[in-house]
């Protein structure tokens, strides 16, 4: 296990006070919801009152209240997590402090120079993070694997500081929403997935029973339950999988799949392979369920943050790892693609004055922004632009796009050809969600253009949709009612990336998802929260884990330069 040191030994979860520097922020449960006390020591500017609560400002002490007022409460998960910019003023205490508030997707800024107060609603939660905060691990990127790692660590009872690049948690500017994800357990992508894929199952079902318990009953499930086809050239790949991992399954003509699910329209000669276990993931409330209990066992968040630069203090395999984190400039995005997003538009403007943070270990887990974080891998790990349409059903048809008629899918015309994937109508996006696999093959080589990337459909990205569902849906080629445009982080033969930094064994790289990764965020980040807590002393070089027990499950997404096209290129680069 990875040794805490003893100034940051944990107390706690509910009742956890960190020290940094003159600053202290107390989790513990105050007698009034709502309130947080700010302050400088030179001045005291007015109180500022907020609609159930108000920010008072003392000298030296930042004290947050954590909603509940009682610790066995149930905690209401935050639909939005936005970063707070404060100011304290004396001499010995940091220039700025970062702090996140949440509740009920607000935003706010604080500038105790002048005092000036930027807020919308409610607040009940405040985290601070000053420049002399120290943690026992630093997660940047909330996205699947990120939200999920957080969590486990939470769980595991570390303290932990996770920072996303935008915000709230679950939004729309990375790999991780759509309001959709396929979760299919026979894999024909290879043989090695089914281990991850019956553990991440698991996890997504304990994380509902865990939410349900926290909220209540849920207005809609984090899984939905449909079963799984694989029609077309896929099918002898994914009847292998279903066999060798002793899953139920059956094998249907097209024929046989037209008349069974109506909305189906495929040649006759194809053929499918159904798998009663697949369904539906949404990725977004999984990402701020995962987010939201780690919160609520203590873990801090930073939304609105970029990692600006990171080091370790020193070459050995325990050395701390440094952070440098500034808020989140889009002032050069497209301006199209941040029109609604306030979170970033407010951070934007406050000072960009770097603020340092430490941890023992970190997990850089950004999605298609690994390559600004670790250049050594940026041609193995390159984001791709991918967009999904919903499509107007015909009126008579809706019931043949329903959950319990219409298996999730996916159908690949010709080996190697067009492979489409698609949804039933559910939840409140209305129409047929279909995609097509690696799009129109726009790769971004520079990550630092990903805010530039044209993230609205045009004419050219729904005809390559209303193909497949002309093709192979036609009550389902109505109007283009809505589209999503997101990044996929491709490697060379399609798997993941996950593994030691080759330099930095304190440091996980977990990225490049290759358009197929939400599905195991689960299990990958349960494995993840594992190796981290292991010493990096015991695994001073990319892939020298063990490998056994869970650690063969993650074994063919490490490094691997005799065996994983690009490996070899990318290892000598961090020589």
């Amino acid at each position: 296990m990875m040794r805490v040191p003893s100034q940051l030994a944990l107390v706690n979860h509910k009742n956890r006070m960190m020290m940094a520097g003159s600053l202290a922020c107390t989790m513990a449960p105050f007698a009034w919801p709502g309130i947080c006390k700010a302050a400088t020591a030179r001045h005291n500017p007015p109180a500022s009152t907020f609609k159930l609560g108000k920010i008072l400002q003392y000298p030296n002490l930042i004290r947050c209240n954590r909603s509940p007022a009682s610790a066995s409460a149930p905690l209401q998960l935050w639909r939005a997590v936005t970063t707070l910019t404060m100011r304290a003023g004396a001499a010995n205490s940091p220039s700025e402090t970062y702090c996140n508030m949440a509740e009920d997707g607000v935003s706010a800024r604080i500038d105790h120079a002048t005092s000036r107060v930027a807020t919308s609603a409610t607040r009940r939660q405040i985290t601070c993070v000053t420049e002399r905060a120290h943690y026992d691990v630093v997660v940047v990127g909330l996205g699947a694997f990120g939200s999920s790692v957080l969590y486990h660590l939470a769980k595991a009872g570390l303290k932990v500081l996770g920072v996303e690049r935008y915000g709230p948690v679950g939004h729309s500017f990375g790999s991780s929403h759509g309001a959709s994800r396929i979760i299919r357990m026979a894999y024909f992508e290879g043989l090695q997935y089914g281990p991850l894929l019956k553990r991440s199952m698991r996890l997504f079902l304990e994380l509902q029973d865990e939410l349900a318990a926290v909220q209540g009953p849920l207005s809609e499930p984090l899984f939905l339950r449909t079963g799984m086809l694989d029609v077309g050239s896929v099918l002898e790949r994914a009847l292998c999988s279903a066999q060798v991992h002793g899953l139920e399954h059956e094998v249907l003509t097209g024929a046989e799949l037209n008349r069974r699910f109506p909305a189906y329209r495929v040649p006759e000669h194809w053929r499918a392979l159904y798998q009663p276990d697949g369904g539906v993931l949404t990725p977004e409330r999984i990402v701020q369920a995962y987010v939201g209990l780690a919160q609520r066992m203590g873990a801090q968040v930073l939304t609105g943050t970029t990692v600006a630069a990171w080091r370790t203090e020193g070459a050995a395999a325990d050395a701390p790892v440094v952070f440098e984190l500034v808020p989140t400039d889009v002032s050069s995005a497209t301006a199209s693609n941040f029109q609604s997003y306030t979170d970033v538009t407010a951070t934007a403007t406050a000072t960009a004055v770097p603020r340092k943070v430490t941890a023992a270990a970190a997990v850089l887990a950004p999605g298609p922004w690994i390559g600004q974080l670790v250049p050594e891998i940026r041609e193995l790990c390159v984001p791709e632009r991918q967009v999904v349409g919903w499509f107007e059903i015909e009126a008579a048809a809706r019931r043949d796009f329903a959950p319990e008629r219409f298996p999730i899918f996916v159908l690949e015309e010709t080996p190697g050809g067009a492979a489409y994937y698609g949804f039933p109508e559910h939840g409140q996006l209305p129409g047929f969600k279909i995609g097509r696999y690696r799009h129109l093959y726009e790769q971004i080589r520079d990550p630092g253009s990903l805010d530039r990337v044209n993230r609205t459909a045009n004419a050219t990205d729904e005809a390559a949709l209303r193909a497949g569902v002309s093709s192979y849906f036609p009550t389902a080629a109505g109007r283009l009612l809505t589209a999503s445009t997101c990044f996929f982080t491709n490697t060379p033969d399609g798997h993941f990336l996950v593994d030691r930094h080759p330099r930095h064994p304190q440091v996980i790289l977990c990225s490049a998802c290759s358009g197929h990764g939400f599905k195991m965020s689960s299990g990958i980040g349960q494995l993840i929260s594992r190796m981290v807590m292991e010493s990096p002393k015991e695994a001073t070089a990319a892939g020298s884990d063990s490998g056994e027990g869970d650690w063969s499950e993650l074994l063919p997404f490490r490094f691997s330069p005799g065996d994983r096209p690009g490996h070899r290129e990318a290892l000598d680069r961090f020589s």
